[in-house]
């Protein structure tokens, strides 16, 4: 899925390391993102950001699959490869 003007966003060092990408497409064709971001994900990703601080992966998971349509099993690898926060 192409990100649009997203795709080039330069990703931080630590997901980098974790993910070996750089940028966020290379990460959407690794996770295999198969739904256009619409602004509420900003929004989503923000809350989703704040429970992973708080140890719930609950609300990322659900951002990856329903919001981006990432598989189950993409999504949970890519969380288990998440650095801590």
């Amino acid at each position: 899925m192409d990100l649009g003007h997203l795709g080039s966003y330069r990703l931080p060092s630590a997901l980098t390391a974790a993910y070996g990408v750089t940028t966020a497409q290379e990460l959407a064709d690794q996770l295999g993102v198969t739904k256009r971001p619409d602004p509420s994900l900003g929004s989503a990703a923000d809350a989703a950001y704040e429970a992973l601080k708080r140890g719930d992966q609950g609300p990322a998971r659900s951002l990856l699959i329903d919001s981006l349509g990432v598989s189950e099993s993409a999504a949970d690898a890519a969380l288990a490869k998440l650095p801590a926060l």
